[in-house]
């Protein structure tokens, strides 16, 4: 039977040490510096329900081939979350572990752990949110811990417990439903502002939502001392937008993040209505929202209604990689490929298609007709204007290197487990 950690679509990564061959397709010989690309992979244990992560050198993106792990670095053995870089480092967050691990990549293919901390007091942590080397931010359960992603040490707390609505009856999904919990699922900093997503739950077993709408805990960040245990001083309120279905990534897709900021400063907010497989029950599709740069509302005037303008309504949207210009991809969900024998089949079915959206046009494009297991491999690597998109399937894991100007494609490298690539230096 799936536990809980498998009902959703996350993913997850680790690391430790097989043996490094120098002579091989992206494993040069040199140790000093650090390695310009991690490759990351995630193959499924043999008990079906958790996988292992690995990391190793990868000599560029365009690298055309099949590596294995044999050269890589096993960074969890039994695996849930996300797999962040930072400052030319590694981070693996693992909700499973309750536990956050940071790792260098050397030139020379050497993986080494830096540190970690232990988070047992968020209960199932969110994104990481970082805001510069000595100050990042996870959220949880009534609280976000504030660590120094460089030394890793825990400095502080933002104990939002007072604004928690756990207990509160919402009379869904069902009459006399109530919220059973509630967690910060990602973090978002903007200038003086930290946008926290909020996800309401009524089961925690299958994350059934326990509300319909989009909530934000606004946190102002002048008012935060990183060596308090406190902070409660520097909550601002939580916004609700009625016309999306909750927000934030939670870890899922290795590490993607379902707000991102654009050029001009304002946040972008994904509201994908995927988790717990709660489409048809909000009966809202998947949509982008807006908060201005500064505000601490959401922008009344724009709404993105992003099925309508891809596979039609009914189709749900998850994912969020932004490249710039107001351009991102994002996955499309074909219900017709659904397994109406697996409940489950949202988050572990290769279901989902590539599109390409345009947040001021509110235009879409289908990038490409493979399908992919979307909630648990979706992070890409974007440059010199090609997208580097992992693709996940029963049988094979791969990356395709995509045009984004013709949506042409090659296929690059093919690897043992899902994998994305994280660019170091």
């Amino acid at each position: 039977m799936k536990n809980k950690l498998t009902a959703l679509s996350f993913m997850l990564l680790s690391i430790l040490s097989c043996n490094s061959k120098d002579d091989e397709p992206g494993n040069p010989t040199a140790d000093s510096g650090t390695a310009s690309f991690a490759l990351i992979t995630r193959p499924q244990n043999s008990n079906g329900m958790s996988f292992s992560a690995y990391m190793q050198k990868l000599e560029s993106p365009d690298f055309t081939g099949t590596l294995d792990n044999s050269k890589a670095y096993e960074i969890s053995a039994s695996h849930s979350g996300g797999v962040y870089e930072f400052k030319k480092a590694v981070y693996v967050n693992d909700y499973q572990n309750k536990s956050i691990t940071r790792w260098t990549l050397s030139n020379g293919n050497a993986g080494e752990k830096k540190g970690s901390i232990a988070v047992p007091e968020l209960g199932f942590q969110g994104n990481i949110a970082f805001k510069d080397e000595n100050t990042a931010y996870i959220g949880g359960s009534g609280k976000i811990v504030i660590f120094n992603p460089t030394t890793m040490t825990k400095t502080g707390v933002i104990d939002w417990t007072s604004m928690s609505r756990v207990g509160q009856v919402t009379n869904f999904p069902t009459a006399g439903a109530k919220i059973q919990a509630d967690g910060v699922t990602e973090i978002i900093i903007n200038g003086n502002y930290m946008y926290a997503a909020l996800y309401y739950m009524n089961d925690f077993n299958t994350f059934t939502p326990a509300t319909t709408t989009c909530d934000i805990l606004v946190i102002d960040l002048t008012k935060v001392n990183n060596s308090s245990s406190d902070n409660s001083n520097a909550l601002v309120k939580i916004i609700t937008d009625t016309r999306g279905s909750f927000t934030g990534a939670w870890n899922t897709g290795g590490g993607v993040y379902y707000m991102n900021k654009t050029e001009t400063g304002d946040i972008y907010v994904l509201c994908h209505n995927v988790f717990g497989g709660a489409r048809n029950v909000i009966g809202k599709p998947a949509c982008m929202l807006r908060i201005k740069n500064g505000a601490t509302e959401f922008d009344k005037d724009y709404y993105f209604n992003l099925e309508a303008a891809s596979q039609g309504n009914g189709n749900p949207v998850t994912n969020f990689e932004y490249y710039g210009n107001g351009k991102f991809l994002a996955t499309v969900l074909d219900p017709s490929k659904l397994d109406p024998g697996n409940p489950y089949s949202y988050n572990t079915d290769a279901i989902f298609r590539w599109w390409s959206f345009d947040l001021n046009a509110k235009t879409a494009t289908k990038v490409d007709d493979d399908y992919t297991i979307g909630g648990k491999v979706a992070r890409c690597y974007f440059a010199n204007g090609f997208a580097y998109v992992p693709f996940a399937n029963k049988t094979s894991n791969y990356i395709n290197k995509i045009n984004l100007s013709n949506l042409s494609k090659t296929k690059t490298v093919t690897t043992t487990g899902m994998s994305h690539i994280l660019k170091l230096n």
